[in-house]
């Protein structure tokens, strides 16, 4: 009976407080919470829920995009590498890293603070996408169709605006096994435009061997993209 009740005390101690839901590569999950409010993980994200305040969350890693439900007297707040996001009545997403964080405003407002020594903060309106590192944070104001065309994840879409083939390779490898590699400097500089689905990969290699000319080879679980060689 000893033994069992010290069991019983043990267990009690170690029972985790939070609840974790996760995504893979790829995936995307839609969590309804009990007051009300919504969070949309992308791909390869974690996320922490505190089981005695459903309103306080921990972004663990990944993305994620919040729909939440306003209560003054019990804030909605989210923490996540090194940061604090309040909501003051709001629609978001947040997206980070070890290097730096990422919040996007939708829709009414919230306020992020830094939780290291330089207590950096700023108030976000509609429209602000503030980019905080350890020290710092910096707003810029973007309009409705580039917030739109940043989240279209939600839709399973992924929108380039003359991007980079670097920052087209990076995006879409975040939501693939399958990987692209850019072979070279100079086609890494390359820019392109267009809509794609998140899972196409082979779909972005038809179109960039069309539209840029580069050659395209697919090798195992990578596609390689590289520049033809210049005639003489």
């Amino acid at each position: 009976a000893a033994g069992a009740a010290a069991f019983a005390i043990t267990s009690f101690h170690t029972a985790p407080t939070e609840t974790t839901y996760s995504t893979p590569v790829g995936g995307r999950e839609i969590i309804a919470l009990s007051d009300g409010s919504q969070v949309e993980l992308n791909t390869d994200t974690v996320l922490q829920i505190t089981k005695e305040n459903p309103r306080a969350v921990r972004l663990v890693k990944g993305e994620a995009f919040f729909q939440i439900r306003h209560n003054a007297a019990n804030p909605f707040v989210v923490t996540a590498f090194g940061h604090r996001i309040t909501d003051l009545g709001t629609k978001f997403a947040v997206r980070g890293s070890a290097e730096h964080l990422i919040v996007t405003l939708v829709e009414g407002s919230a306020r992020l603070d830094s939780e290291s020594a330089s207590k950096a903060s700023a108030l976000l309106a509609p429209g602000d996408v503030a980019v905080a590192t350890a020290n710092t944070v910096s707003v810029t104001k973007k309009p409705t169709e580039t917030l739109s065309d940043q989240l279209a994840w939600r839709e399973g879409m992924l929108v380039f605006h003359r991007a980079t083939l670097a920052e087209v390779a990076a995006e879409f490898n975040r939501y693939n096994a399958r990987k692209i590699i850019i072979a070279d400097p100079k086609t890494a500089r390359l820019a392109l435009m267009g809509k794609f689905p998140v899972n196409d990969v082979d779909l972005f290699g038809r179109v960039a061997k069309v539209v840029l000319g580069v050659d395209v080879v697919h090798h195992g679980g990578e596609i390689l993209v590289s520049s033809k060689p210049e005639k003489n």
